[in-house]
């Protein structure tokens, strides 16, 4: 028998390896990228009003995504931390304090369906060479073809001549997929007289153990007596392709981060299928097997469907479901062994479908389950994970409108905040891993995060539709039922995708400030009631009736009887020309459906001269006298002037404009600013839209 299990050191949570030249090189890059960006963000801080971000309340409703976004991101890092450095090294000194007679016996479940005999040669020759560190004999269960079983019996005979360590039991495929494989590896384990105390594992069959992997998680289950189940660290190891092993390298990192921070309130969101220890009492209850085999919710859309890939999610539910504890070792690694062909754009979107999929699919029920039984922040994680889908793509999405609108600046702003925000996070993610942050992680990062919200928006909308690209070829499942039925759902499905897409892209435009809904419904609102006049707008050029600009003499006159001899009814447009139009005396219109416009704020200047307006508004829109108290003026539009001070006044002009009783009036693109604390002054109006005017105030 193997001598008892000493007193292991205090295992290396952070890398200690001095990093190669080529590391060195790539993190100061990183460090470059962020201080470029850091340098950019602080030249650029007085040109933040070119993001055209308006009104406070767009300002506060991205400063709460914000903040909620980077809290809760720091939160993850911080609880990642003090489960790394403080509270999981406490739990593993206990742990290798535990004799190794006192261990638990393992059993092992690992179904492989033709995999590469290079690959399974790894897999099983390190199975077999942890087994020689138990004390108790190792059950292994394999689930493959006759040939590959008679292929792992030799391996496992060439480190184990006596299947002394090692008692192996091979079942042959039950041509079911992997859920079906792993309920009979399961059944078979259940037959066996197993003492209760048996910790089982559930592999995939292109997963390597690493040293150490059994002897340092078994004692877990010794420790917490309501663990059900604990996961363990990976790393990729990928034959093929250079960009999908770093984006794997990246996810795994990223992996790591939050099951750190998962791990501390004895929860995580997922017993990878890679590996995977259960407690026996767990694993080999019928209803763990039969929910392996038989998974399926009830979706209000799609109906009734099983679950055709995420055994790791189904085991995972289960625990959660009877109240079970988890627990994730960061010190024992797993390492994942991919090989490639074909499009690794292909086969990163089927990845990021199947693994969306089920993580909406689970939540969901989960989510059902109650914010008391599955744990407040476990909870609240699972509940993040669906609003983080939208709130990730507000950045990105304020860029392109940036671009769209050629506003070179404000897309500076937002391309500076990103490279100063993802190399920090790359660092931090990186932080304590054997994998070596490259340049290359950056826009990896960058084309994941936006690129998963798109996947994930649309599965989140097609849950039934599933698919997986495996060694048993492209397999997938969609729900059932009548063609029309289908048809039906399918035409709800795109409807709903194309709803809350067109409700995030106005969300968008609501915050760049290209959009302001309120605002905009009214003028909508009052543009169809001008259309439905029975005559054209007609177009009034106030040149041609001698209000003649830039000449320093008085056009009041001229405006004031043009605006008289208009007719009263119809809807009439006056052109005010380019340049300064010298007012003398107020200008009052008593007339409906009347438009004033101007060049822009820049090109109509309305010069007011001081000695009549004293003490009265620049511009009254009003009833006639002679009118009925209760009469209202309608469909008044003013735009694109400026009404500003001849150099000549000495005095503030109260007021600039005036509405009484107006009902349906917009004012945009109006300079203001020059009038005073009055302004603008409304007495008994109401229904105006009011845009990019400058009050001065």
């Amino acid at each position: 028998m193997p001598s008892p299990l000493p007193l292991l050191p205090l295992p290396q949570i952070r890398n200690c390896t001095f990093p190669t030249h080529k590391n060195a090189v790539n993190r100061l890059g990183l460090l470059l990228i962020w201080s470029a960006a850091l340098i950019g963000l602080y030249l650029l801080r007085n040109q933040t009003d070119q993001l055209a971000l308006s009104g406070w309340e767009n300002l506060i409703a991205l400063g709460i995504i914000g903040l909620w976004r980077w809290s809760w991101m720091m939160l993850h890092t911080l609880r990642s931390c003090f489960y790394r450095v403080w509270v999981f090294p406490r739990w593993r000194r206990k742990a290798n304090r535990i004799p190794l007679e006192q261990l638990p016996p393992a059993a092992i479940v690992i179904p492989t369906y033709k995999e590469k005999p290079w690959i399974t040669e790894r897999v099983f020759r390190a199975i077999a060479q942890e087994a020689k560190t138990l004390y108790h004999p190792l059950t292994l269960v394999a689930v493959a073809t006759p040939e590959e079983n008679i292929a792992i019996a030799e391996i496992i005979k060439s480190e184990d001549t006596q299947f002394e360590s090692v008692n192996f039991i091979p079942l042959q495929d039950p041509n079911q997929g992997k859920r079906g494989a792993l309920a009979v590896g399961l059944e078979k384990l259940s037959q066996l007289d197993l003492p209760l105390d048996t910790v089982v594992a559930l592999m995939d069959g292109d997963s390597e153990l690493g040293p150490g992997s059994l002897r340092l998680s078994l004692p877990f289950f010794r420790l917490f007596p309501n663990m059900g189940g604990l996961t363990t660290n990976e790393m990729p190891e990928v034959y093929g392709s250079y960009l999908f092993s770093e984006w794997l390298h990246l996810r795994f990192c990223q992996r790591h981060q939050y099951m750190c921070s998962y791990a501390l309130s004895h929860k995580v969101l997922c017993l990878t299928g890679r590996c995977s220890f259960f407690r026996a009492e767990a694993a080999l209850h019928p209803s763990f097997r039969d929910l392996l085999v038989n998974d399926c919710i009830h979706d209000w859309l799609w109906g009734q469907f099983r679950f055709f890939s995420g055994d790791d999610k189904s085991t995972w539910y289960w625990l959660v479901n009877q109240g079970y504890e988890m627990l994730y070792l960061p010190d024992v690694m797993v390492t994942t062994i991919e090989t490639l062909s074909g499009s690794i754009w292909q086969r990163s979107y089927q990845n990021m479908r199947r693994w969306s999929g089920n993580m909406f699919r689970n939540g969901s029920r989960v989510l059902a389950l109650g914010f008391r039984r599955v744990g407040g922040f476990t909870w609240l994680c699972i509940l993040d994970q669906r609003i983080a889908i939208w709130t990730s793509l507000i950045s990105p999405g304020i860029l392109l409108i940036a671009l769209m609108e050629r506003n070179w600046l404000g897309a500076a702003i937002i391309g500076c905040w990103f490279l100063v925000t993802r190399p920090l996070y790359l660092f931090i993610v990186f932080w304590g891993r054997p994998s070596h942050l490259k340049l290359l992680h950056l826009p990896i990062l960058i084309v994941s995060q936006w690129g998963t919200s798109g996947i994930k928006i649309w599965t989140q909308m097609n849950l039934a539709q599933q698919k997986w690209t495996n060694r048993h070829g492209n397999e997938g499942r969609s729900a059932r039922g009548l063609n029309w039925k289908l048809s039906l759902k399918t035409m709800a499905s795109r409807f709903l995708l194309f709803s809350q897409t067109f409700a995030f892209v106005v969300f968008l435009l609501w915050q760049y400030g290209t959009l302001n809904v309120n605002q905009d419904l009214a003028g909508w609102w009052w543009t169809r009631q001008t259309q439905a006049q029975p005559s054209p707008t007609q177009i009034i050029e106030a040149i041609d009736h001698g209000v003649y600009p830039s000449d320093r003499q008085d056009d009041s006159r001229a405006l004031q009887t043009l605006i008289d001899s208009l007719p009263p009814k119809g809807t009439i447009q006056i052109n005010l020309p380019l340049g300064e139009i010298d007012l003398f005396h107020p200008i009052t219109l008593h007339r409906n459906h009347t438009f004033l416009s101007g060049k822009g704020v820049q090109g109509t200047l309305l010069q007011v001269h001081h000695q009549p307006l004293r003490n009265k508004a620049i511009l009254t829109i009003s009833p006639p006298q002679t009118s009925n108290t209760s009469d209202t003026i309608t469909n008044i539009q003013l735009e694109k002037f400026t009404i500003e001070l001849a150099e000549s006044s000495q005095f503030r002009v109260f007021t600039s404009i005036r509405l009484d009783h107006v009902v349906g009036a917009t004012l945009k693109h109006l300079n203001l600013s020059a009038g005073g604390k009055q302004t603008l002054v409304l007495s008994q109006s109401r229904d105006l839209t009011v845009e990019y005017v400058d009050l001065g105030v």
